[in-house]
């Protein structure tokens, strides 16, 4: 039985939901009010990369990009500094179900948190601006 890219992300997107309603596989092109509110989360899948060396165990894996981008909305500071109440709300809720699906055994994948790899970045889409939280880890096959 292979194992299909659409599996994964499958698979990958249902770890996050209720985080936020919007979790897509590549950037919108429009964003929804529910969007610019709230924040959207987007998935990203590297290469399967086939490690196996013994016929019959298989070894394989790729790396899962999660970018979180959070509404960089800030009304209560007068020095155009981030609220990060938001931020900091989306980082930990995505972060926890990382690592609670790495704690899980005999499961359909196995999650490997592998070190923190984690970056930031801004994104802006018309009037909107964006904080982006990325993360990643891998799934093992």
């Amino acid at each position: 039985m292979g194992v299909s890219r659409k599996d994964l992300y499958s698979y990958t997107a249902s770890m996050f939901v209720g985080i936020v309603k919007g979790i897509y596989r590549h950037m919108p092109t429009a964003l929804s009010t529910e969007d610019t509110a709230n924040g959207f989360i987007v998935i990203r899948m590297g290469d399967i990369k086939d490690d196996s060396e013994i016929i019959g165990n298989t070894d394989a894996k790729t790396r899962i990009y999660v970018e979180c981008y959070v509404p960089d909305v800030n009304t209560t500071t007068t020095n155009g500094v981030m609220s990060t109440t938001k931020y900091d709300a989306m980082q930990q809720a995505v972060d926890d179900r990382i690592d609670t699906e790495c704690d899980k055994l005999n499961h359909t994948y196995t999650i490997s948190r592998d070190g923190i790899l984690s970056s930031d970045d801004t994104y802006i889409n018309k009037a909107n601006s964006f904080m982006v939280y990325i993360t990643s880890f891998q799934v093992i096959i």
